[in-house]
């Protein structure tokens, strides 16, 4: 029996804010990148650099870093 596919991955991470995570698997799940029956920020990461989806920012968002 074959092992299981090595996939090609890279570990990102990111201070964000507490709830962050869970907005982000939120999202994910609304659009359908699930894994394991969960959201998939990875799937939707890959996505936006890929560009199947096109972020848009609001109008008049005054955030500073």
């Amino acid at each position: 029996m074959a092992g299981r596919k090595k996939l090609n991955r890279a570990l990102f991470g990111a201070r964000v804010a507490d709830d962050t995570p869970d907005k982000i698997k939120e999202i994910a799940i609304k659009l359908g990148y699930l894994y394991n029956g969960e959201g998939s920020p990875g799937q939707l990461l890959d996505a936006i650099a890929s560009g199947d989806i096109i972020l848009i920012q609001r109008k008049n968002n005054s955030k500073s870093s």
